[in-house]
C-alpha cells in the first residue's frame, strides 16, 4: 500500500493558478475567467471557466470536422505545455493529464494525476 501524499500549501496551489493561466495565456492570448484548483493525494483538479476563441465560434457552422481538429490540436499543446511546466517548475511528474472542455458553457475540467 502507498503511503498518502500530502497536500499542497495554499502558495503552490497560488503558483499552480498563475502556471495554468499563463499557458492559456501564451495559448489562447488571454487568461479565464475563473479558476479553482483542487489538490489532494496526488492528484490536482484545475476547474476553469474560458472565454470561447472567437474564429473557432465562427468554424462551428460550416467546418464542424475542422473545429474539433484544432480544439483537439490546442487542448493537445496546453497539456504537453503543462506537463513540461509541471516538471520544471513544481518538481512534479504527470502520469496523466485529462482535459475536457463545454463549449456551451465554457466550462473546462483538467486533472492532473502525479508520479510524486
Amino acid at each position: 500500500m502507498s503511503k498518502p501524499r500530502p497536500a499542497l500549501s495554499n502558495e503552490t496551489v497560488k503558483q499552480l493558478t498563475r502556471c495554468y493561466n499563463e499557458i492559456n495565456k501564451e495559448i489562447y492570448g488571454f487568461g479565464v475567467t475563473q479558476l479553482k484548483v483542487a489538490a489532494d493525494e496526488g492528484i490536482i483538479s484545475f476547474y476553469v471557466k474560458h472565454q470561447r476563441v472567437t474564429a473557432l465560434k465562427a468554424l462551428e457552422a460550416r467546418y464542424e470536422i475542422l473545429k474539433q481538429a484544432v480544439d483537439h490540436a490546442l487542448h493537445t499543446e496546453f497539456k504537453l505545455r503543462l506537463r513540461k511546466r509541471l516538471e520544471e517548475t513544481f518538481g512534479l511528474k504527470a502520469a496523466a493529464i485529462l482535459r475536457d472542455y463545454d463549449p456551451a458553457t465554457e466550462w473546462a475540467v483538467t486533472v492532473v494525476i502525479t508520479d510524486n
